[in-house]
């Protein structure tokens, strides 16, 4: 197993690995653009961009003979340059109070996932150290993550790295949203190891 920055030749796996996790998300905002079966290829290209967050230079991948697991962070400001026009705006709705309670001067953790075979190795422990390495270089006092509420593994990586949860975030229902009690905005105020 290594664990490097990704490459641009990476962008289809990390787009992969985006839309698990985004644990429905991606599906959600995007379903009226492309197929589910044609996500992956539609957000290949936004990763494969020199610019903006959700891009193959702020990620960090586990790969054995290919990418099994990455991590995409960056900045949380960078999401207030994000172009939402193109969603559906009844869904941006629906996903704004995320945004309202979203810690502006954190480094983010976008989004963190590792295939399903390579689970319960410490993949997700290691993606996880090089994010908070990342804060730390930037100068950052704390980083974040908002995670669905009924994501209990995905709570847990988040609490064993030392994130408390800051803020309940209410998200109203939706016929094609599939989570049930909202988000959580997690941080670690701490950027030390634990």
């Amino acid at each position: 197993m290594v664990f490097r920055a990704a490459l641009p030749a990476d962008a289809y796996a990390l787009a992969e690995l985006s839309i698990m996790a985004g644990d429905g998300l991606y599906e959600f905002l995007l379903e009226e653009m492309a197929p589910k079966e044609m996500l992956a290829g539609l957000i290949a290209r936004t990763m494969r961009r020199e610019t903006g967050g959700l891009t193959w230079r702020h990620c960090f991948v586990a790969d054995d003979k290919g990418v099994v697991g990455m991590v995409n962070a960056y900045p949380a400001a960078w999401l207030r340059e994000e172009e939402q026009d193109i969603l559906p705006q009844d869904k941006v709705r629906t996903l704004d109070p995320i945004d309202q309670a979203q810690d502006w001067d954190s480094f983010l953790v976008n989004g963190i996932a590792v295939r399903q075979l390579y689970r319960r190795q410490g993949i997700g422990r290691r993606l996880m150290e090089w994010a908070i390495e990342q804060a730390r270089a930037g100068g950052f006092a704390r980083i974040s993550a908002n995670v669905w509420e009924d994501n209990i593994a995905g709570r847990g990586l988040f609490e064993d790295r030392g994130f408390d949860l800051q803020t309940r975030i209410h998200v109203a229902e939706h016929i094609g949203l599939s989570h049930k009690g909202g988000s959580l905005l997690m941080v670690r105020p701490k950027l030390t190891f634990v």
